[in-house]
């Protein structure tokens, strides 16, 4: 009996301790399983971050923020620089704010040149000048259809009123002609110098009689013929100082401007005048 007690109480000894501990579970397949190391795999990987370190493949920036417009302003030149991921071509396309501009034909008459007629259209840029680090025929031959040249850029303009296609045309020559005379349409082809096959340079000009408003300059990364990578980067051009101020007076109050520089013509006289009679 007291074997029997004894065998009894180390039962459910063991009963109580297994009950405590919980169940137990077995790896699949037999198999003994532990700590992994290392990064979690599969879906526990947020998206959001990269297995590899990306860097972009063009980077564009400019000397200056802005083109300031004083009273001495006579033009100047503005340097964009950038880097680049080899293999590649860089071309860069300056484009000033699209408006309308007027062409007058003038013709001799009577010994006299009069305006015989007008033509107006939409959608010109005040500005367009493009920069290549090679020929830009042969980068436009590969088809990279949204690069334009300057002709191709003209050809989208919308003219004002009802026209025979030759005199659309030889209006559109003439406003080529004013805009390449006032400097605002560079026939030349601007050359992007590459260093050490990745860092590139170039001169950007702009003439004195640039246009207020926000130019667009846009760069492009080609690779056989076609887009890699692209950079819009704005342009503010605007007056400052005395001469914003006078033109903003001119714009906003328009007699009161009128009857001050009257005012101020009369004081010029005047003070030349007297100093006339003195000598």
């Amino acid at each position: 009996m007291i074997r029997l007690a004894l065998a009894l109480v180390m039962v459910l000894a063991l009963a109580t301790t297994a009950a405590a501990q919980g169940p137990r579970v077995e790896p699949p397949g037999g198999g003994l399983t532990g700590p992994s190391i290392g990064p979690p795999v599969g879906p526990l990987v947020p998206p959001s971050v990269p297995t590899e370190p990306s860097t972009p493949d063009l980077i564009v920036d400019l000397s200056r923020p802005r083109v300031s417009i004083t009273s001495a302003f006579h033009g100047e030149s503005m340097l964009l620089f950038g880097m680049f991921d080899p293999p590649g071509e860089i071309v860069v396309v300056v484009v000033g704010p699209p408006g309308r501009e007027t062409v007058m034909r003038k013709q001799r008459v009577l010994g006299l040149w009069l305006n015989t007629g007008r033509q107006a259209f939409d959608d010109v840029p005040a500005y367009y000048a493009i920069a290549a680090s090679q020929p830009l025929q042969r980068l436009l031959a590969r088809g990279s259809g949204e690069i334009l040249s300057l002709e191709d850029r003209l050809a989208t303009i919308r003219p004002v009123g009802e026209r025979s296609p030759e005199e659309i045309a030889q209006f559109r020559n003439g406003l080529v002609e004013v805009k390449r005379s006032e400097g605002l349409y560079p026939a030349a082809i601007g050359q992007i110098t590459v260093q050490a096959g990745r860092l590139f340079r170039v001169e950007l000009p702009f003439p004195s009689g640039l246009d207020e408003g926000v130019y667009e300059i846009r760069t492009y990364l080609l690779r056989e013929g076609k887009i890699a990578a692209a950079v819009s980067r704005p342009l503010p051009v605007g007056k400052v100082g005395f001469s914003a101020q006078l033109a903003g007076w001119a714009a906003n109050d328009g007699a009161l401007y009128g009857l001050g520089a009257i005012l101020m013509a009369l004081l010029v006289g005047w003070a030349g005048g007297s100093i006339m009679r003195r000598l």
